[in-house]
């Protein structure tokens, strides 16, 4: 079971990945840039909605029913992104697309929580954070080889075609081979366990973190390409680069926290070489893809070790009991998506997106109020 948990973790990222770095082009295309976040912030509202109704519709129907649903919801919509030309469509079907992979990655991370034991959460964190961010690092270099030549809307066609037939490995694990899971009963008083000043804090680095994300997905890339000059060939070298981290060191990071050390002391340095290496972000101007590849490859060391941390103290805060308080973790994503979407629009009218990393940098530094006084596991 968490063998075919993992591969429909792979699965559903990487039909999500191939497109991650080319929607926010696709978008422009069709609304124009200064557009494009109000775009992810319907999306976001939407997933804020479904996520809500997850903790109920597994406490009635187990988890097996609510994922096949959502799967197919997501079939449909990449679906509909691959073989509609309408730009009404197309809109809807990105924003339906959008919030189903959020909620069948909720869905998979409480199918995990039902397989873990706390003495092994930081392996199977970041032994699925590994498998997952495998599908994440191949998907740049995918996508920007069909984008090489030129930005067609023929060719992110083709991006969307392949994620869409990605998505059948994906229905295949979820129809037939997941079993499904009953929920344990909510012994916990929700409100109750939410008052814990440290799940708190981690909820808030959970944010800060998917904040981090949604304006380096979304806008980073318009930045090299329109502000930088890359071509879609350089970024999508300098962005299998940048990922990297992911696969190289949540596993070991995970193992660390289980035999050696807590979760505290590597949040804090995670924060700090996130915030070094993003602040220059906003100054630096070259064309040289060593130079870009080494940058963003620090970002991911910080943001890699961040989340392993924060997903291996979070888990051990909690049981596949408490799906309210996962569903509210996960409710971050969408949150940072809707609160990145709407600082965006009215960022973009005072200061060029450079600056928008500068902003991102000195976050991080005020976030580390949170790891500094967090109580440790250990």
């Amino acid at each position: 079971m968490l063998r075919h948990v993992f591969f429909a973790g792979f699965s559903l990222t990487l039909s999500a990945a191939l497109t991650y770095y080319v929607n926010s082009s696709f978008l422009e295309s069709i609304v124009g840039e200064t557009r494009v976040g109000l775009v992810y912030a319907l999306g976001a509202v939407l997933a804020i909605l479904l996520i809500l109704l997850i903790p109920r519709l597994g406490r009635r129907y187990g988890l097996l029913r609510p994922t096949r649903w959502f799967a197919l919801i997501f079939f449909s919509g990449t679906a509909t992104l691959a073989l509609n030309q309408t730009k009404m469509v197309q809109l809807l079907a990105f924003t339906i697309t959008h919030a189903a992979i959020i909620c069948l990655a909720l869905l998979l991370d409480i199918y995990l929580e039902t397989l873990s034991s706390d003495k092994h959460t930081g392996r199977i964190r970041g032994g699925y954070l590994t498998v997952v961010n495998t599908a994440v690092l191949i998907s740049p270099y995918i996508s920007s080889l069909t984008l090489s030549h030129t930005n067609a809307l023929y060719d992110y066609r083709i991006i969307y075609s392949l994620s869409f037939l990605v998505t059948i490995p994906l229905l295949y694990q979820v129809f037939w081979l997941l079993t499904d899971r009953s929920l344990p009963p909510d012994v916990f008083n929700f409100r109750q366990k939410l008052r814990d000043k440290n799940l708190q804090k981690i909820l808030a680095l959970d944010f800060l973190l998917n904040l981090f994300y949604f304006f380096m997905v979304i806008y980073l890339p318009l930045h090299l390409i329109h502000t930088i000059g890359f071509t879609w060939e350089n970024i999508g070298l300098i962005f299998t680069i940048m990922l990297l981290p992911f696969v190289l060191i949540e596993y070991l990071l995970g193992w660390l926290a289980d035999r050696k050390f807590g979760e505290k002391e590597i949040l804090t340095i995670g924060l700090i070489i996130t915030a070094v290496f993003t602040l220059p972000i906003a100054f630096i101007t070259t064309r040289s893809i060593a130079i870009w590849a080494l940058i963003l490859f620090g970002t991911r060391v910080g943001a890699s070790a961040i989340e392993s941390m924060k997903e291996t103290y979070l888990f051990k805060k909690v049981t596949a009991a408490d799906i309210g308080i996962i569903s509210l973790s996960r409710l971050m994503i969408p949150s940072a998506y809707l609160v990145g979407s709407l600082v965006s629009v009215v960022f973009f009218l005072f200061f060029p997106i450079s600056y928008l990393f500068l902003l991102i940098g000195v976050l991080f530094i005020f976030s580390l109020y949170f790891s500094l006084t967090l109580e440790d596991t250990k």
